[in-house]
């Protein structure tokens, strides 16, 4: 078998972070069993929210967290009902969830339930914030709990700007890959002793694992936001090339390559001046933002096509500060299959992101697109050993519901 093909995943989840997880699992090979209310997944309806078109079919916005699934529409507070997720959850190998504890608890889908009903399964469970603390009841999506909390909308503009405008569920996506990585060190250690495991990550605390060195260099006086024209490494900045291209340098060892950096930058005259070549003198002396004038008049007498030959051929760093448009046309990500051309019936081509890990026995994997509410419903009441008397029956008692028609 290759990849996870074999491995069952119950998803019990809403909007972005935690459905992306199974989405990567599935693009991994892992069959994935998407229970949702027959109302649907919240973020069914958000797509408008993002500037983009849906219908009851096809909803490319969707899709971004949930392709390679399979839609089963249950209703959890329907006895009969639970009795089948219940089925579900026997036979997998992980549940994944967003549920706030109370509403897991009240329909006994918490993890200290299902662990002692099925001691072998892997429990992850998204958050917004900690199991512990003020905020642990509290609703916590991407743009509270990890942009606006985390400090990212603050610390990304420059120095005197308003807070920024992240893309929406930036946070989520990173936070669905250490999910992933928690779930899959779980099941690691499930198949060694038979016993699951809960894995915990929460939005607020991704955030503030990638702010890092912010947290870190805060504390022995880093300023943030910070300005441009203030950073303390002169070459791990932005600059503006002749032509008005935005480009980026990143040579954090300032002290080493001073020398064969400031001659290609055409600033000979400073080579071997000890006022300018180490970090240590120019931040003891204040003198990084004349660095940094230095450099800015310099990087204006040429095209961006012209220093990228120099970065090139002095193996500096850099890269122009891509627009979004930029990235959709770029040959690197397609070459790399990073974006993935889908045909939607009603919108035509559209290019979406696959996920970023990849395992040799899958290769680029298939992408599927996401299904109308319950549309594996019956299927997987029969795979359940439910005859169509059964399914008809629980239809009509409101503990299913089943896609009717077809696509």
């Amino acid at each position: 078998m290759n990849g996870l093909e074999g491995i069952r995943v119950v998803e019990l989840t809403s909007y972005v972070a935690a459905p992306a997880c199974p989405r990567i699992l599935g693009e991994m090979g892992a069959e994935i069993i998407k229970v949702e209310p027959f109302t649907g997944d919240e973020q069914r309806t958000q797509g408008p929210g993002f500037g983009m078109k849906r219908n009851d079919i096809e909803d490319p916005a969707f899709d971004m967290s949930s392709l390679n699934k399979n839609w089963v529409s249950v209703n959890l507070k329907n006895p009969e009902g639970l009795a089948f997720v219940y089925k579900l959850v026997e036979s997998a190998d992980i549940v994944v969830t967003s549920f706030r504890d109370k509403a897991l608890v009240k329909l006994g889908l918490d993890y200290e339930t299902l662990s002692a009903r099925f001691p072998h399964i892997v429990y992850g469970h998204m958050r917004g914030y900690g199991e512990r603390g003020p905020e642990k009841d509290s609703k916590g999506f991407d743009a509270t709990a990890y942009s606006a909390r985390g400090g990212l909308i603050t610390s990304f503009p420059q120095k005197g700007e308003s807070p920024v405008n992240v893309p929406a569920a930036f946070g989520d996506f990173n936070a669905s890959i250490a999910l992933t990585a928690g779930v899959l060190a779980a099941l690691v250690n499930k198949q060694r002793t038979g016993k699951g495991d809960k894995v915990v990550v929460n939005l607020y605390h991704m955030a503030v694992w990638a702010m890092q060195i912010a947290m870190v260099s805060r504390q022995a006086g880093a300023e943030y936001p910070r300005s441009r024209k203030e950073v303390p490494c002169p070459t791990n900045n932005c600059y503006k090339s002749g032509d008005g291209i935005w480009f980026l340098i990143c040579n954090g060892n300032y002290n080493k390559y001073f020398d064969e950096m400031f001659t290609a930058f055409g600033l000979e005259h400073l080579v071997g001046n000890t006022d300018y070549n180490t970090l240590e003198v120019i931040g003891e002396h204040k003198r990084t933002g004349e660095v940094i004038a230095m450099l800015e008049a310099a990087f204006a007498k040429k095209t961006f096509a012209e220093w990228e030959t120099i970065f090139k051929q002095h193996e500096i760093p850099y890269q122009k500060c891509h627009t979004v448009d930029d990235v959709l046309a770029d040959e690197e990500a397609y070459a790399n299959d990073i974006l993935r051309p889908l045909h939607y019936q009603a919108f035509g081509r559209r290019v979406i992101p696959t996920s970023p890990i990849r395992l040799k026995s899958v290769g680029d994997p298939e992408l599927r697109t996401s299904k109308p509410i319950g549309y594996h419903t019956r299927e997987y009441l029969l795979k359940y050993g439910y005859t169509a008397a059964d399914i008809a029956r629980l239809e009509a008692a409101g503990a299913v519901k089943c896609f009717q028609g077809e696509l």
